[in-house]
C-alpha cells in the first residue's frame, strides 16, 4: 500500500498535543517530530496499525530532515487541532488513532463498509475516538496555504462511478461515442497534412483502408522500434501505418518515446500524440459534447451516484446497518494546513467539513430549489485557458455550484478518462451560512 505522511503526522499530533512553542521555527518543529515518532512506536496502543509493515512504513515517514515531510507535520498539528475541537475534548485529552488502509486494526473493523462497488465506501483515512464510544472516521486531505484550491476528492478511473446496473445503458452508450471519436481521430490523421508537409500524420500504403469503429479503435500496433504492442490511437510520432501487418510497423518514425523524445511528443509538427491532444482540448470537442449529453439525459441517477461516492451521503444509512452495539460513527473531511519555508513554520487553520453538515446543506439546497434538478456544465473560465486533454464540468442545482469535476486521459486513450472531483467554495460557503458550519 501506498503510505500518506499526513496521515501518520496527523495521529502523532493527537498523541503528543503540541504546544505553539514545538513549531515555532523549524528547528522546534524538528524537535517534536524526533519525539513524536519516538512516542508513536512507544505507544503502541495510542496509535495502531493493521500490521507490523503497515506500521514501519509510516513510521518511515517521519523524517526531521526532509522539509516535505516537516511541511506535512505542520498540516498534521493543524488537523489534530481542528479534529479535537470537532470532537468537543479540548487540548489535553487522550486520543486513540486507527491507522487504516488495506488492513484496518481489528479494534475498528467493524466500521469497514464495502458498499457501491467500493471495498473502502468509509474513506476513513484514520479512525480515532476519545472515549471507546464514538469512534470518528476522518477523510484526511492537506493543502499548504489557507488559500490554495480545495484539495482532491476523488481520482479514479470514470467508469468507476458509475457502478450497479442502472448505469449499464450509460457506460454502453459512452462507450460508443468514446469509440466513434477516436476512430474518427484517426481517420482524420491519415487525411490531415502535418504542419508545412504535404503528408498526413498516418500513412496509408496505397490499396489499404481502415476498418469499422470497432475495428479501428481496437487496432493495436508494434514494430522493432516499438517497446511494446500500443494502441493506433497511442502512437505518439507519424509515418507509414501498415494497417495489413499492424503487428510489424516498419517505419521506425511511429514510435516517439515518452521520456527521451517527451519534448517531440508535444510537437504539432510531427507528433500524433499532439494532434490527438488538439482535439481533446478543444472544448467545442464532439466527444466531450457527448459526453455533456449523455451524463444531463441521466443527471439524476448520475448526480445522486456522484454525491454518494464522493461526500459519503450513505454511510450513515450503511454504518445503522451493521451490529455496532452502544458504539457510535461519526464522519468528517478534514483538510490540514501547513507549511515550512526556510527556518520559518505556518499552521494554519484546517477546515472541518463533518458529514452531518453536508447532509444538512444537501436537504436546505433541495428545500430553497424544489422545482430544479440538478445539471451538469462545463466550466467555461477554465475549460478556455486548459490545452490539456482534459475537460472541465460543474456539478450545480440552481444557480449554485457544488462540485468541480475535471475528466482527463493521462498516457494511453484507451482506456476510461480519469475523473477528479472538489467541493466548490461557494457550497462550502453555503454550508457555513445554512447549516453552521
Amino acid at each position: 500500500m501506498a503510505y500518506e505522511a499526513s496521515e501518520i503526522m496527523f495521529a502523532a499530533a493527537l498523541l503528543c498535543k503540541p504546544k505553539a512553542a514545538d513549531y515555532a521555527d523549524v528547528d522546534s518543529l524538528k524537535e517534536f517530530m524526533i519525539k513524536a515518532k519516538t512516542e508513536v512506536l512507544k505507544n503502541p496502543r495510542k496509535v495502531q496499525f493493521g500490521n507490523k509493515g503497515i506500521e514501519q512504513g509510516f513510521v518511515s515517514l517521519m523524517d526531521e530532515n526532509k522539509t516535505d515531510k516537516l511541511a506535512d507535520m505542520a498540516g498534521g498539528i493543524s488537523a489534530a487541532k481542528a479534529v479535537r475541537r470537532y470532537m468537543g475534548i479540548g487540548d489535553q485529552k487522550e486520543v486513540t488513532s486507527y491507522m487504516t488502509g488495506n488492513i484496518w486494526p481489528r479494534e475498528v473493523q467493524k466500521f469497514k463498509v464495502s458498499a457501491f462497488g467500493f471495498e473502502d465506501y468509509n474513506s476513513a483515512d484514520v479512525m480515532v475516538t476519545a472515549d471507546k464510544k464514538t469512534y470518528y472516521g476522518i477523510s484526511l486531505k492537506k493543502k499548504r496555504k489557507s488559500q490554495d484550491q480545495s484539495p482532491t476528492l476523488i481520482n479514479k478511473a470514470f467508469d468507476t462511478v458509475l457502478t450497479g446496473r442502472e448505469f449499464d445503458p450509460v457506460k454502453e452508450k459512452l462507450a460508443k461515442v468514446r469509440m466513434e471519436f477516436f476512430a474518427n481521430v484517426i481517420r482524420e490523421a491519415t487525411t490531415t497534412n502535418r504542419p508545412g508537409t504535404k503528408e498526413p500524420y498516418l500513412i496509408l500504403p496505397k490499396g489499404q483502408r481502415l476498418g469499422t469503429d470497432e475495428q479501428i479503435f481496437k487496432m493495436s500496433v508494434n514494430g522493432p522500434s516499438a517497446k511494446k504492442t500500443i494502441p493506433v490511437i497511442d502512437i505518439k510520432g507519424h509515418g507509414i501505418l501498415d494497417v495489413n501487418d499492424p503487428m510489424n510497423q516498419s517505419d521506425d518514425r511511429l514510435f516517439l518515446h515518452e521520456g527521451q523524445d517527451f519534448k517531440k511528443t508535444n510537437d504539432i509538427n510531427i507528433s500524433m500524440r499532439a494532434f490527438v491532444n488538439n482535439k481533446l482540448s478543444d472544448k467545442g470537442s464532439p466527444l466531450w459534447a457527448a459526453f455533456m449529453k449523455v451524463l444531463n439525459d441521466n443527471v439524476s441517477v448520475f448526480s445522486d451516484a456522484l454525491l454518494n461516492i464522493i461526500l459519503k451521503t450513505k454511510l450513515f444509512k450503511e454504518m445503522e446497518a451493521k451490529d455496532l452495539g452502544k458504539q457510535k460513527f461519526d464522519f468528517a473531511l478534514v483538510t490540514g494546513v501547513g507549511n515550512v519555508r526556510g527556518k520559518e513554520v505556518s499552521v494554519g487553520q484546517s477546515d472541518v467539513i463533518g458529514l452531518s453538515t453536508t447532509l444538512c446543506g444537501l436537504t436546505r439546497l433541495d428545500e430553497l430549489n424544489k422545482r430544479l434538478g440538478y445539471e451538469i456544465v462545463i466550466n467555461e473560465e477554465k475549460s478556455e485557458i486548459s490545452e490539456g486533454a482534459k475537460v472541465f464540468l460543474t456539478l450545480q442545482k440552481g444557480d449554485l455550484p457544488l462540485l468541480d469535476l475535471e475528466i482527463r486521459y493521462k498516457g494511453s486513450f484507451t482506456p476510461q478518462p480519469q475523473f477528479q472531483a472538489t467541493l466548490n467554495k461557494k457550497f462550502i460557503d453555503f454550508l457555513k451560512k445554512e447549516c453552521d458550519l
